[in-house]
């Protein structure tokens, strides 16, 4: 990450969403040869545009209930 306002909003969304590493926020960053960053760093730079889009981050949290049975071999 070079761009610091990247890196800011990397602690921020980190803090609100209880991570407590940069790892999935830079793999975020990564996916599809850097588009996410490209997009946050394009969407970071709009000063033109009066539609004031909201930039939505959410984690998704999957609850298990189902039993997995391994079976074990002798």
């Amino acid at each position: 990450m070079d761009d610091l306002r990247i890196e800011w909003l990397c602690g921020r969304v980190n803090d609100s969403l209880d991570v407590h590493q940069n790892d999935d926020f830079e793999e975020l960053l990564s996916r599809n040869d850097g588009h996410a960053e490209l997009m946050i760093s394009d969407y970071l730079n709009q000063t033109t545009d009066d539609t004031h889009q909201p930039l939505i981050f959410y984690k998704l949290v999957l609850e298990q209930d189902e039993e997995i049975e391994v079976e074990c071999g002798k």
